[in-house]
């Protein structure tokens, strides 16, 4: 069982060059288990109002599993995972 990569173009304007797409991406990372419910929520609001950021949820079938959709152009996966850390909560990217 393997971790695929999502990657999506979308274009910002038909007239710009390739150097100005943006790229969409998944980054999927590993929270130490331990939190709450209320903490995954806390954890969610908190990196969907960061710039860059799409959408985040924890997966059902593995709780430790945190999903974040993010824009490449705005914000790293390195970056995503240095916030989460900020908070006091261990987490590691697991794929991107």
């Amino acid at each position: 069982m393997g971790i695929q990569q999502t990657t999506r173009l979308d274009r910002l304007d038909a007239n710009e060059s390739d150097s100005n797409v943006a790229k969409s991406c998944m980054a999927i990372i590993w929270v130490k288990n331990g939190s709450n419910e209320l903490d995954k929520m806390r954890l969610i609001q908190f990196l969907k109002k960061t710039t860059g950021v799409s959408d985040a949820s924890f997966t059902r079938e593995k709780p430790a599993i945190l999903k974040v959709d993010y824009c490449t152009k705005e914000i790293k996966a390195a970056n995503l995972v240095e916030k989460i850390n900020s908070l006091g909560v261990f987490a590691r990217i697991v794929g991107c």
